[in-house]
């Protein structure tokens, strides 16, 4: 049985996530980890060009990626 199953029947018994393991899950939403994708290319696109608007983009769609999984709780 892995790590996962175990936390699973102990979610099933009531017992709550901890706060590092529901950043995990947070972090594991396919929007978020899309939009963070994104974001870091254009951080790192931008830092290449020198360009600070293509980094604050990047960083506005991490947060982006962020807020959304705030939301949804």
């Amino acid at each position: 049985m892995s790590w996962a199953d175990k936390r699973i029947k102990q979610y099933q018994k009531g017992q709550k996530a901890t706060f590092l393991e529901k950043m995990m899950l947070d972090h594991a939403n396919p929007v978020h980890f899309f939009l963070a994708i994104i974001g870091i290319i254009l951080i790192f696109y931008g830092a290449w060009n020198h360009n600070y608007l293509w980094i604050l983009l990047g960083i506005g769609l991490n947060f982006l990626g962020h807020l959304y999984c705030w939301l949804q709780r």
